[in-house]
């Protein structure tokens, strides 16, 4: 025997109920999520969230060098794809975090890092910057 719907009507305070429990289990969530991001720094990655910033870094400089001296820039990204290898890509995707919320924090981090460097990369773009360490994060906005 089919089960028939039966109609519901809610009562005058259960939406307003509603939305604030899902409020209120959100908040923890959400909140979790942006310390997570605003406070990760270098020293916070692991080996493998390491090498995928610095390589990230690595190459923007490169490219700023190719586009001030195509020449060299050229040359240095031919060496930097030889040294790195075919299977870059793939190990930029495994280097990279699982969890949503760490690759969200490794990415505000990243972008941190080249807000950091825009001034190098865009008035200074030397070879010899090219293995210089990693900048101070600018602060989380």
């Amino acid at each position: 025997m089919p089960l028939r719907s039966l109609p519901w009507r809610p009562a005058p305070r259960r939406p307003l109920l509603a939305v604030i429990l899902t409020a209120v289990l959100l908040l923890p969530l959400s909140t979790g999520c942006g310390r997570e991001r605003g406070s990760l720094q270098v020293e916070d990655l692991t080996a493998a969230e390491r090498r995928f910033v610095t390589r990230y870094v690595v190459l923007e400089r490169a490219r700023a060098i190719a586009l001030a001296d195509p020449a060299s820039g050229t040359a240095l990204l031919d060496s930097l794809r030889a040294a790195w290898g075919d299977s870059a890509a793939a190990v930029a995707r495994a280097d990279m975090p699982a969890r949503p919320a760490r690759a969200a924090a490794v990415q505000d981090l990243l972008q941190r890092l080249l807000e950091a460097e825009a001034d190098s990369l865009v008035y200074a773009p030397r070879p010899d910057r090219l293995d210089a360490p990693l900048p101070r994060p600018v602060p989380p906005s």
